[in-house]
């Protein structure tokens, strides 16, 4: 069968919207402030050095770490894309990341073994993660809520519903 069929009985249990005009419909738009914007670059930044230094020494990092890391990565882009989509559960997200971050830091004694390449490594990736806490905090306590604010007195049902 043609890329899109379906049979008839589930089209009709479970119908697909369809875009009747592809030039005038509302896409999906998450216009965010530019300090928000701004915030999700440079985590974007940290999580390429991160990936890259995986990459770099995925061979000394072994196995099963190299599974934590890949986890922990993982967890770092779900919890920033929380917050660009503007939820207020990013900030459990990224305080749990953080929290995860600095046990792997206490039970590995550095960095996955960064310490040997950059000195004070681990201290810079502890201040990664207690920064990226507090500006996390900051948005959901401050920036997102007065959207909460404002998107609750023009949908006051969709607002109650939603959070």
């Amino acid at each position: 069968m043609p890329t899109g069929w379906r049979p008839a009985d589930v089209a009709e249990k479970y119908p697909v919207y369809k875009i009747e005009d592809v030039y005038h419909f509302k896409k999906y738009d998450s216009s965010v402030s530019k300090f928000l914007y701004v915030w999700s670059w440079i985590q974007t930044i940290a999580v390429l050095l991160m990936i890259s230094y995986l990459f770099a020494n995925i061979t000394s990092i072994g196995s099963p770490n190299i599974f934590f890391y890949g986890g922990f990565v993982f967890l770092t882009v779900y919890a920033y894309a929380e917050l660009m989509d503007k939820h207020f559960s990013a900030l459990f997200w990224e305080l749990a990341k953080n929290v995860i971050g600095i046990a792997i830091i206490y039970y590995l004694g550095d960095w996955f073994g960064s310490e040997k390449h950059f000195p004070s490594s681990t201290n810079i990736v502890i201040t990664y993660f207690v920064i990226s806490s507090f500006v996390t905090a900051w948005f959901a306590f401050f920036e997102l809520r007065n959207e909460r604010i404002i998107a609750s007195k023009s949908q006051p049902e969709m607002v109650k519903s939603t959070f």
